[in-house]
C-alpha cells in the first residue's frame, strides 16, 4: 500500500489549486474583436508591423532658385542638376519626408516636383509638379498619383534614391528633423565653380 505524507499531500493540493485558479484566469476572448482584445490586455507586440497611414500633405510654396541647395547623384553624368527647396523640407507625423526637387537638363529644361519618400519602405511619391510658366502647382493625375512606388539606386538619374540613401534617412528611419536634413544637404552640397 501506497503511504502519503502530510507535507506531499499538501503540496500537491497548492500545486493544484494554483493551476486551477491559473486555468480560471484565462480568457478565451470569444465575442471580442482581435483589436480590443488586444487592447484590453494592454500588450503591445513591438515586433508587430504597424500600418501606415498617410497623412494629409499640403503643398509648399513654389522654389525659388536663390533657395535651391543643389546635390548630386553618380549616375548623372552631368547630363543634370539636382536641387531641393530646403523651404519644403518638413518631416510628418507619418514619418514621410516631403520635399520640392528641381532637375534641370544641360539643354536648360528643367522638372520641379513636390514629392515625398519613406524609409520605412524605400518608396517614393509624387504630390504635383509645376510644368514650365504654371503659376501653381498641378496636383499628380498620373495613374499612379495614390501609389507609393520603390525607389530604384541602379535606374538613370536615381535622384530619390539619393536624397533617401545618403541625406534623409539613417536606415529605415528618418535621419532627424528637417533643419538636420536642411544642414545635411548644404555640407554636402557640390561646390559651385568660380568665375
Amino acid at each position: 500500500m501506497t503511504s502519503f505524507s502530510g507535507r506531499g499531500v499538501r503540496a500537491g493540493l497548492l500545486c493544484l489549486t494554483a493551476c486551477l485558479a491559473l486555468a480560471g484566469c484565462k480568457t478565451t476572448g470569444k465575442g471580442m474583436p482581435e483589436d480590443e482584445e488586444k487592447a484590453s490586455s494592454g500588450f503591445v507586440n513591438p515586433f508587430e508591423d504597424k500600418p501606415f497611414k498617410e497623412q494629409q500633405a499640403a503643398l509648399p510654396a513654389l522654389p525659388q532658385d536663390a533657395d535651391l541647395i543643389p546635390f548630386s547623384v553618380n549616375d548623372s553624368a552631368d547630363n543634370f542638376r539636382f536641387a531641393v527647396d530646403p523651404k519644403s523640407i518638413s518631416v510628418g507625423d507619418d514619418n514621410v519626408v516631403r520635399y520640392t526637387v528641381v532637375i534641370t537638363s544641360s539643354g536648360g529644361g528643367r522638372n520641379v516636383s513636390y514629392e515625398g519618400l519613406r524609409c520605412d519602405a524605400f518608396e517614393r511619391r509624387i504630390y504635383a509638379t509645376l510644368p514650365k510658366g504654371a503659376p501653381a502647382w498641378i496636383p499628380n493625375q498620373g495613374e499612379e498619383r495614390d501609389l507609393w512606388i520603390r525607389m530604384q539606386t541602379r535606374s538613370r538619374n536615381a535622384y530619390a534614391a539619393t536624397l533617401a540613401r545618403d541625406y534623409f534617412c539613417d536606415g529605415r528611419a528618418v535621419a532627424g528633423k528637417p533643419e538636420r536634413l536642411i544642414r545635411d544637404l548644404k555640407a554636402y552640397a557640390p561646390r559651385q565653380a568660380g568665375p
